[in-house]
C-alpha cells in the first residue's frame, strides 16, 4: 500500500472515531424509584453519559421536552439544570395504577467537523468541513405503579422506538425479553444493545448484543437483577444543505427485580 493511501486510511479512521465520540453520550432518564404507589410523586435525572448511569455533560435545557404518559394523559414536565451533577432533573406524578412512561426527546442538534476543529453548527458556510451530522435522541423510561400489568407496552410514536412486548414485571432472571422497535411507526430490523446499571465502569461497554428480525422483533436475555437499559440507533445518510447524516438513537430504561 502506497503512502498517501495509508494516509488517505488513517485520516478516515480518525474521522470515523472523532464523529463518533460526539454523538456516543446517551440520553437517559433516571429515577429515584423505579416501582412506587398510585399518586406518588417520583424525582428524576436526564443524563447525558457514556458509562450507564453517570451523567457526564449538562444537555441544553432549551432542546430537551419531558413528559409523564399515565394511563393515556400526556402531562408535560419542567426541568431543572444542575450544574452540579451535569443533569436536568423534574418530579413526575404517576396518578393512576399500571405502568406510567417518562417520555423524553432531546432535538436535533448539528454538529461539524472541520480543518480548524467541530462547531456546533451547520456545514452551511463553514470553511474546510469534513464531515456533519445532526444526532437526535429519544428515551422511554417506565414507571411500575401499584400492581402493575397494563401500559408497559404503550406506544408514544417517537420518531425511533423500542416498545417491550414482554412485561418487565413478569421477566426472569436468565430468561429472555421481546422488544420491538419501530421506526417512523414501523418494524425496524437493526443492531439491539443492553445494559444493566453497574454492570461496568467503563465507556460505551453493554452487557448483551443482538439482532432484530425482519419484523423488528428483538429478544434480550435477562441476566441480572436491577435497571436496565435497550438502545438503538437509525442513521439516514440524506445529506442536506445544513448536513451529511441524520442520526437518531432511543433507549428504553426499565426494573427488573
Amino acid at each position: 500500500m502506497t503512502r498517501p493511501c495509508k494516509f488517505f486510511l488513517l485520516s478516515l479512521m480518525i474521522c470515523f472515531t472523532m464523529i463518533a465520540s460526539v454523538s456516543a453520550h446517551e440520553f437517559v432518564i433516571k429515577p429515584v424509584q423505579m416501582s412506587v404507589q398510585p399518586d406518588q410523586k417520583v424525582p428524576f435525572s436526564v443524563l447525558s453519559c457514556h458509562v450507564f448511569m453517570v451523567s457526564e455533560e449538562l444537555e441544553p435545557g432549551d432542546q430537551i421536552d419531558v413528559s409523564l404518559i399515565n394511563a393515556n394523559t400526556v402531562t408535560p414536565i419542567k426541568l431543572h439544570p444542575n450544574p452540579i451533577l451535569l443533569t436536568h432533573d423534574g418530579v413526575a406524578q404517576c396518578k393512576k395504577e399500571g405502568y406510567a412512561i417518562i417520555a423524553g426527546h432531546r432535538k436535533g442538534i448539528i454538529w461539524t467537523q472541520t480543518t480548524q476543529g467541530w462547531k456546533q453548527a451547520s456545514k452551511k458556510g463553514l470553511r474546510g468541513v469534513i464531515a456533519s451530522g445532526k444526532y437526535e435522541k429519544f428515551c422511554k423510561t417506565l414507571i411500575k405503579a401499584g400492581n402493575a400489568d397494563q401500559g408497559f407496552d404503550t406506544i408514544v410514536k417517537d420518531k425511533l422506538e423500542i416498545v417491550p412486548i414482554t412485561n418487565p414485571a413478569t421477566a426472569g432472571i436468565n430468561t429472555e425479553m421481546e422488544f420491538k422497535i419501530l421506526y417512523d411507526g414501523k418494524p425496524l430490523s437493526t443492531a439491539v444493545y443492553a445494559t444493566y446499571d453497574g454492570f461496568s465502569s467503563n465507556p460505551n461497554t453493554y452487557a448483551y448484543y443482538t439482532e432484530c428480525n425482519d419484523q423488528g422483533i428483538a429478544k434480550v436475555k435477562i441476566t441480572h437483577p436491577g435497571t436496565w437499559m435497550v438502545r438503538v440507533q437509525k442513521k439516514l445518510d440524506q445529506a442536506t444543505e445544513d448536513y451529511d447524516t441524520h442520526i437518531m438513537r432511543a433507549v428504553l430504561v426499565f426494573e427488573v427485580k
